[in-house]
């Protein structure tokens, strides 16, 4: 093996001694590209997110000085002209509904109505395809017409030139850096998937009091489709976890007895049949989770890895430590408003208080905002390599 495939092997074998709750040479670091290297690289959001060559040629450029284990992205989630083929109304992005150093802005909707429930729990596939893809892309308002058909082709084929171009860049980052991908798969907790995308935050609320057996019904007919979702998109590979951004399970968000009747039966029963296929899944628990880490610890052992956000830390380690890969440990607040000196602190207590047995990733708590300091999050890693050798 050349000096780079020797590199990937070493930083692989740790991601994966960690994902198995075990104690590798180094504590693993995992860090991203995101929104906040537009400000340091005299660019636009708009240009990053329309230009996927800008984008990954970005990333190219900031590799070979950082020494990191576990890549989580590039700077935009997403390639807009996928959407904008349909004429989709989702989303406003940089320069097209928001000024062109402004991220994205997700429209938020009821684009199921009540009364849709029962066609879509009969069939959410068909319910989709016939009634929420015409309500949200004004290219799609008439299916089977010829405009339709032209914006299907369009919007799929800029899905696989998207994906087509991600895939070369991260060959291309494997070879010439030796870096090792944080997950292959996407999926979300049913009760996202319907209170994100179709039903909206009142919405959803609403049908809690007025229609709760369709919403645990619905939540019931989504569940096969999310393991399906975290599957197929990771084709055969089960190394390495599929990501689940988690969002109205963080509490405030329900009460505990919303939360354990309607978010977490159809979120458990999605990780236990992506487990029963050998695919953990990232379980990135945005915001605070701190309420529920006990029904969390009955998942099976080492079917997640848990992101660690606002949650309470310590709280997590005890609860969770041993059964479940811990990953986060610096607050995005403290990339953004703090100082080196502090990046310093925070990791070398995170390293001492999560990663002392093994079973730890270093990482962001959440999202990296956009006005977070580069200075920060390169401190980060190299703090962390000081600090994290076992």
């Amino acid at each position: 093996m050349n000096d780079k495939e020797t590199l990937y092997q070493q930083r692989l074998n740790r991601y994966i001694t960690a994902m198995d709750c075990g104690k590798p040479d180094m504590v693993p670091v995992a860090f991203g590209i995101g929104e906040w290297v537009v400000k340091y690289k005299g660019t636009t959001f708009q240009e990053i997110f329309y230009d996927l060559d800008k984008s990954n040629s970005i990333v190219s450029e900031m590799l070979p000085g950082l020494d990191f284990d576990i890549f989580k992205g590039g700077p935009c989630l997403w390639w807009p002209p996928m959407f904008d083929a349909m004429g989709s109304k989702l989303y406003k992005f940089p320069g097209i509904g928001v000024d062109e150093n402004s991220t994205f802005q997700y429209n938020e909707e009821e684009y199921m109505k009540p009364d849709d429930y029962d066609e879509f729990t009969a069939s959410p596939t068909e319910w989709l395809v016939n009634h929420f893809l015409p309500n949200i892309s004004t290219e799609l308002a008439n299916p089977g017409s010829y405009r339709s058909t032209i914006a299907l082709i369009k919007g799929a084929a800029a899905f696989a030139m998207s994906g087509s171009i991600t895939a070369a860049a991260y060959e291309k980052w494997t070879k010439e850096h030796g870096i090792v991908g944080q997950g292959t798969g996407f999926t979300k907790a049913p009760f996202d998937t319907l209170g994100d995308a179709l039903r909206g935050m009142k919405g959803i609320l609403l049908d809690l009091r007025r229609r709760p057996e369709k919403v645990l019904a619905a939540c019931e007919a989504i569940t096969p489709h999310n393991v399906n979702c975290g599957l197929a998109g990771a084709g055969a590979d089960t190394r390495f976890p599929c990501f689940a951004p988690l969002h109205r399970g963080a509490y405030p968000f329900l009460n505990p007895r919303q939360w354990e009747t309607f978010y977490w039966p159809s979120l458990k029963a999605t990780i236990e049949g992506l487990w029963a296929k050998g695919k953990r899944m990232l379980f990135y628990a945005e915001g605070d989770w701190t309420p529920y880490l006990e029904k969390i610890a009955e998942l099976p052992e080492r079917s997640i890895i848990f992101q660690i956000d606002t949650t309470d830390a310590r709280k997590a380690k005890e609860v969770l430590g041993g059964r479940f890969c811990l990953q986060g440990g610096v607050p995005t607040t403290l990339l953004t408003y703090g100082t080196p000196e502090k990046i310093r602190e925070q990791v070398k207590r995170s390293i001492d208080e999560l990663g002392r047995d093994g079973g730890f990733i270093l990482d962001s708590g959440g999202v990296i905002m956009g006005d977070a300091k580069q200075e920060n999050l390169i401190t980060m890693i190299e703090a962390a390599r000081e600090f994290g050798v076992y």
